[in-house]
């Protein structure tokens, strides 16, 4: 069964107003908006910051580095895609490589179904590849208009 795309965005989940000055600052900030909005629960930061630690999900990709965080289904009430920006880059660590590098947008993952997890990132990787996605999802300064951007792109 193909994943449901526009049961995990939602406007509430767009934030770009961020002022973390760390990985950690940015799980807390976002893990509070997120239990607040009854996504996630109370272990969801702390299980982030873990799961980063030992699995980073930090992408260099040609038109643009991000970040897709994520962590166990247990942590997590109902899937949703919540896209962040910071107002400056901080310092995550690499996929795979767990080498440094630099991140201003990312992507919080809340998987519910671990068989989704693969998909997910596979659409994302795909979306990130694309320089039209990249310029339109950097240039976008409105969580509305952002939404419906995500939505359509998602839609592809």
């Amino acid at each position: 069964m193909p994943v449901d795309y526009h049961a995990m965005l939602h406007p509430e989940l767009i934030f770009l107003d961020l002022t973390a000055e760390s990985e950690t600052q940015l799980f807390e900030q976002v893990g509070k908006r997120l239990q607040k909005l009854g996504y996630v629960k109370e272990s969801y930061a702390g299980a982030l910051e873990k799961r980063e630690q030992e699995f980073p999900t930090g992408l260099v990709t040609k038109y643009l580095p991000v970040a897709l965080p994520h962590t166990d289904p247990e942590h997590v009430n109902q899937a949703f895609i919540c896209m962040v920006k910071n107002e400056k880059l901080l310092d995550v660590l690499q996929m795979g490589l767990n080498k440094p590098m630099q991140a201003q947008y990312f992507f919080f993952l809340g998987i519910t179904d671990s068989k989704n997890q693969v998909i997910l990132l596979q659409k994302f990787m795909k979306l990130l590849q694309d320089q039209e996605f990249v310029a339109g999802l950097t240039s976008i300064s409105a969580e509305n208009e952002m939404f419906e951007f995500l939505q359509r792109e998602f839609d592809k």
